[in-house]
Parts: structure tokens; C-alpha cells; sequence
């Protein structure tokens, strides 16, 4: 009976530490893993630092092959305000991700967004919503937003911002700089600011 009863605790421990363990693993998996990002891009006039991309045709810069790897990386949403955009590689990163069901929502200024080049044509008919204002001010912001506006704990936010234009000239034509961060304040900041300015500006009519 004694050994009955020894075997019956025994049993009831191992359980209780399995459990316990199977518990752990589940808690452990569902935790965020925090990843911090910061980076500094710089953009220099008469770059030779060419690579092969892997997500253009054509050779590019190490730090358009950066700026072009965090456009790859949303799982959920980009919102993007810009001031210029004529790029076709940033245009055909962000085509990609459409395709794949990342929601794209972009802000443009109204004077720029059919300029000779622009990309924002083409976007608009592959069905990404894009807003602007007219008006004699500018729409001079250029940030990014990734994954801001989804609530999924397992994605980290981003915001991308700093003096760069999507256009040939800004990327391989002049001194530029990017900041690439997902400190927390910094990319809520930015997601208020892009959310106020999508209710104020009105989507394109033809």
C-alpha cells in the first residue's frame, strides 16, 4: 500500500513538472522578443560602393540595398509621406508588397505627385490609396512608417525618416541621410502625424 501511495506522489510530481514546463515553453513563445533597430543610412554623391541587389535588376548603392531590404520586411502595413517620388525601384518594392497583401497607404504633395517621372500614377492604379492636399504650402515631409499600424506583438515598428526624397537625383545624386529606428515615442509620434494628415488630405480625383 505504501509503495501504491509513493508511486501515486511520484506520479503526481512529474505531472505537476511537466505541466509546469509545457506552461513555460507556451508563455515563452507567445512573448514579444523586443527587437531594437537603429540605423544611420547615408546617401553620397557619386557612390561606387555598386552591388548586385536582391531586390532590384539593376546594381545599386549599399545604402539603396538598406533602404530597399526594410521596404521588404512589413508583414502588415507601410504609410509612407513623401514629397518626391520617381524612383521605379522603391516603386516596384512596394508593388511586391502590395501584392502580398501589405496594406500601402501613401501622402503626397499635390504640386509633385504628377511631375515628370512620378510614381504615384502607377501605384495609384495597382489600387494603392494616396491623398493629398491642394494648397500653396508644402508637403514636405519624407518618412516612412512600417508595421505601425497593425497590433500584431510579434512585428516591430519602424519609422523611416530624414532628408531623402525617393528620386534618382536624392538617392545616387546628392548628400542625403535616413533614420531607421523603432524607438517606441519616435514611431508614435510619426503614426499620429501620418494619421492626422490622411483625415485632413483627400484622395486624388482625376
Amino acid at each position: 500500500m505504501a509503495l501504491t501511495s509513493y508511486f501515486q506522489v511520484l506520479l503526481s510530481t512529474v505531472s505537476l513538472a511537466l505541466g509546469a514546463h509545457v506552461a513555460y515553453k507556451y508563455m515563452k513563445s507567445k512573448k514579444k522578443v523586443e527587437r531594437e533597430i537603429q540605423e544611420v543610412i547615408m546617401f553620397s554623391y557619386h557612390s561606387v560602393d555598386l552591388k548586385r541587389s536582391k531586390y532590384s535588376r539593376c546594381m545599386v548603392s549599399r545604402s539603396m540595398e538598406r533602404l530597399l531590404y526594410y521596404l521588404t520586411t512589413p508583414k502588415y502595413t507601410i504609410d509612407i509621406c513623401m514629397y518626391v517620388f520617381t524612383n521605379v525601384d522603391l516603386a516596384n518594392a512596394l508593388l511586391k508588397m502590395n501584392y502580398k497583401g501589405v496594406t500601402i497607404r501613401i501622402i503626397v504633395d499635390a504640386d509633385m505627385a504628377f511631375s515628370t517621372g512620378s510614381s504615384i500614377r502607377r501605384l495609384e492604379k495597382h489600387g494603392i490609396p494616396v491623398r493629398w492636399m491642394k494648397s500653396t504650402n508644402l508637403m514636405h515631409h519624407k518618412f516612412t512608417l512600417i508595421d505601425a499600424s497593425c497590433e500584431d506583438d510579434s512585428v516591430t515598428p519602424l519609422v523611416i525618416m530624414g532628408s531623402l526624397n525617393w528620386t534618382n537625383q536624392a538617392l545616387s545624386g546628392n548628400w542625403e541621410d535616413v533614420v531607421v529606428t523603432s524607438q517606441k515615442e519616435l514611431v508614435k509620434q510619426y503614426k499620429e502625424e501620418f494619421d492626422r494628415l490622411w483625415v485632413v488630405f483627400k484622395p486624388i480625383v482625376n
